[in-house]
């Protein structure tokens, strides 16, 4: 018998060295003979720039990036001798990469929980893949910084998904206390914080956050979490082996780089940013490549992973459109459907098309995805996702199936989907996505959004000759995706599919012709390929680099850095010359987050007076923040422009109009008599902003004024305290009507000589006799929702025009008088005097 291995082991060659090398001595799985184009330039790129420490890859979902990071990683062994780590953000992912490194000859071996590390892989000789918590975590057996253990060498790391990946990495330097499974600590803590917000005007809020009454998340201030660290850190050290001792190591002597953060389900304690350096084998690896999607905003990899903005912002990318799928993206709300409800239209359409092909429903959250079980399964655990996604794969089960907060890591390619539902804006289930959506720049969390999104569509069309029909429903979602600022976050391929569907969703009329246009893609009517393959050819560009962004993520981190070894001035000074970068001028959204680090830092330095004044400018920018000690003093505004003019400007951000009016109906979606009274008093400040006005919270901000000014143009403007909690027979006593009073004594004092109106908005137009409301208007609950109605119908109407603006601000104009929608119609139309 002829032994081929002894005699390929006795005619053993030097090892190759680059990829395209490497590739042809491998053997073929049949029908692939060589390299995608975009495969061999992407590898041909990075050989010649391979000692570079950071670099970053970005290929196309299905355009073959599994194979082309296995092929640096088999060159980096074979050129340096030294062990490669390969990481991927799912379980699912890993036995992927193991199934496409056995297809292809590539020798690797998988992380095993509770073994040793391989010899295979530290030898140099086989790839060891896990998954980012492998290596990521307290107990790491590759080694932590002043454990005591020496840590391994590798000559590489390949991060795949390393876009996705960035909540695992954090995720695996947090400690998560739950009210539930750890209720004494939660209210220990609680109760050790609850002086803070009192301090700050916040207590009501953390009341009815800690009792489960709000579904809110709030911030510990800085300087009060400072001062509590030794004893929070002495308490914890004998509480966390309970609750997570694998993070614990990563987190007790960086506390002080924490945020601390209450909701009513946890207590989460987060570094601002991870310290990956802790992790010698990830800090001292001779090359570590990022395998990205192809997105332009990577400045999150700056901040998790401490990488170079130089190198993040010089990727390897190609402008071929190789593996990008062709997806038909609808949008139901944007159709003239007339009463149609769509989730039910929708519900049909799944439950339709799973009588022949998948059918997936993408959520963000568990709450949602209930909402879908009446048509669809809904498997809650790691374990039975990935058991219904293999079914799915192998054609057993074809679904309806509904996904909560699972936008990557599901390969559903060919017929296992066809349909995929993606039902609201995908912002993140955990305390710190919350956190992070509130006080980021909108800029950011935008970015993060869209990577979100791109994430989600993609789940069903996984490579260049792959199909599937995608409906995005839900009004935040239809919102997000028609305004014009929020599709550059987005890759070129999939704002041109985006695009191509809002324009195709509306010549939709009927839902007989929504189904029938389904079909056109699902029964590859030969119009709809072309048309579909000729206006995506416009996306054959390498997408742009967000350099500004990557510019801002190299300072915070660097100014971390400086921060965690008691560099303090030199970590402010670098912050401080940032906020006064031109180049963010008018970015007060993000200005706002620098100033409330550099706070952080400026009150670790007991420097108190300098930590209020960044945490007052943090505040006033974007009351999302944790207010100073002290609240800023309210600056009196001009009188704003014609109420048309800011209608129109408005309807003009958004790339179809359509979607202002989900936009809309989410903004004062709390104008229900049940909702909370901040989410009430925020629904009308949205309602007077709609309207044309200038509408702000001064008692919310400044701790003085009423609960909503709406500052207008015409010639009056509103003093509104709300009262939406009051019952029908309650009346507006003595004590409600003194707060009105005091406001409009505030308003006389800020803008002398201007007119106002005192208004109560609340169920009935009744007063107590002591009250003494001569004067004083009612705003009944009732009329605000005939008021909310106008102004729909105003924008309805307005976005179906055609003209210029000019001509448009017309039309606007005459339409506000005939709704009765100037500030004297409302006061006439929708407002009474107090009986």
């Amino acid at each position: 018998m002829v032994d081929f291995k002894k005699l390929r082991e006795d005619k053993a060659k030097p090892k190759p060295v680059t990829p395209r090398d490497i590739f042809h001595s491998l053997p073929k799985p049949p029908g692939i003979n060589d390299l995608y184009a975009s495969q061999a330039e992407a590898l041909d790129i990075w050989f010649s720039r391979r000692d570079e420490k950071d670099l970053v890859i970005k290929l196309h979902t299905g355009g073959g990036k599994t194979l082309v990071a296995l092929l640096m990683a088999q060159s980096t062994m074979n050129e340096l001798g030294e062990p490669v780590l390969y990481l991927a953000p799912t379980n699912q992912l890993v036995e992927q990469v193991l199934a496409k490194s056995a297809e292809y000859g590539i020798r690797a071996v998988p992380y095993t929980k509770g073994q040793p590390l391989s010899s295979d892989f530290r030898d140099g000789n086989a790839v060891l893949v896990g998954s980012y918590e492998s290596l990521f975590n307290g107990r790491s057996k590759f080694g932590v910084r002043g454990s005591g253990q020496p840590g391994v060498k590798v000559g590489g790391i390949i991060l795949d998904d390393a876009h996705v990946a960035l909540s695992s990495v954090r995720e695996a330097f947090t400690l998560t206390i739950t009210a539930k499974d750890h209720s004494k600590v939660y209210q220990e803590l609680a109760d050790r914080f609850r002086g803070s917000f009192d301090e700050v005007g916040r207590a009501g809020a953390f009341a009815d956050i800690t009792r489960g009454k709000d579904f809110g998340v709030i911030e510990v201030s800085s300087w009060a979490w400072l001062a509590n660290v030794p004893e929070v850190r002495e308490y914890l050290s004998y509480e966390v082996d309970a609750i997570d001792p694998f993070v614990w190591p990563l987190l007790r002597d960086n506390l002080s780089t924490c945020h601390c953060l209450f909701s009513r389900k946890s207590v989460t304690i987060t570094p601002t940013f991870a310290p990956v350096d802790l992790l010698p084998t990830f800090d001292d690896a001779k090359r570590r490549i990022y395998m990205s999607a192809t997105i332009a905003d990577d400045s999150d990899i700056v901040r998790t992973f401490g990488a170079s903005p130089t190198a993040i912002g010089t990727p390897i990318q190609s402008s071929s459109l190789a593996g990008v799928g062709e997806r038909m993206i609808l949008v139901p709300e944007l159709m003239p459907l007339g009463e149609v409800a769509i989730t039910p239209m929708v519900k049909q359409i799944a439950k339709w098309i799973a009588a022949h092909a998948g059918v997936a429903i993408l959520t963000p959250s568990g709450h949602i995805a209930q909402q879908w079980t009446d048509i669809a399964e809904y498997p809650e655990t790691s374990t039975a996702v990935a058991s219904r996604i293999s079914d799915m794969q192998r054609g057993s089960f074809k679904g309806p199936v509904v996904l909560a907060n699972r936008y990557d890591g599901i390969d559903l390619a060919g017929p296992s989907c066809r349909l995929l539902v993606m039902d609201g804006l995908p912002q993140g289930t955990t305390d710190y996505d919350m956190f992070r959506n509130q006080v980021l720049a909108d800029s950011a969390v935008n970015s993060m959004l869209a990577q979100r999104i791109e994430q989600g569509i993609g789940r069903g069309s996984r490579g260049g000759s792959d199909f599937c029909v995608v409906l995005l429903t839900g009004a935040n979602l239809v919102a997000w995706i028609g305004r014009k600022k929020n599709l550059d976050h987005l890759t070129a391929s999939s704002r041109i599919q985006l695009n191509l569907g809002q324009e195709v969703s509306e010549a939709v009329a009927t839902t007989q012709e929504l189904g029938e246009t389904i079909l056109k893609c699902l029964n590859r009517d030969a119009d709809w390929v072309a048309y579909h393959a000729s206006e995506l050819a416009a996306a054959a560009q390498s997408p742009s680099v967000d350099q500004l962004a990557l510019k801002v993520a190299g300072i915070e981190r660097r100014a971390y850095r400086l921060e965690r070894v008691g560099q303090f001035e030199p970590a402010i000074q670098a912050l401080e010359q940032l906020i006064a970068d031109p180049d963010l001028l008018n970015d007060n959204q993000r200005k706002a987050w620098l100033s409330s680090l550099a706070a952080r830092i400026a009150f670790q330095n007991n420097d108190d007076h300098k930590g209020q004044r960044f945490q007052t400018s943090a505040f006033s920018a974007n009351s999302n923040h944790i207010p100073p000690r002290i609240r800023p003093a309210y600056i009196p505004r001009p009188i704003p422009g014609s109420q048309s003019v800011a209608i129109i400007g408005r309807i003009m951000e958004y790339q179809r109009r359509g979607s202002l009016i989900p936009a809309f109906n989410e903004a004062v979606s709390a104008l229900v008599p049940d909702a909370s009274p901040f989410r009430y008093e925020e629904g009308l400040a949205n309602l007077g902003n709609y309207l044309g006005f200038q509408a702000e919270r001064p008692e919310k901000l400044h701790k003085t004024g009423p609960d909503v000014l709406w500052r207008t143009n015409g010639s009056v403007d509103f003093i509104i305290e709300a009262k939406s909690g009051k019952l029908q027979d309650n009346p507006l006593y003595k004590s409600d009507h003194a707060q009105l009073l005091e406001a409009e004594q505030w308003f006389r004092r800020t803008y002398p000589g201007r007119p106002s109106l005192r208004v109560s908005a609340l169920p009935e137009p009744v007063a107590d006799p002591k009250a003494s409301p001569q004067g004083t208007f009612a705003l009944r609950l009732e009329e605000i929702g005939k008021l909310v109605g106008a102004v729909r119908n105003l924008y309805s109407y307005l976005i179906a025009q055609q003209g210029s603006r000019e001509a448009l601000e017309e039309r606007c104009e005459a339409e506000l008088k005939r709704l009765n929608l100037h500030p004297e119609g409302i006061k006439t139309a929708y407002m009474v005097q107090f009986n």
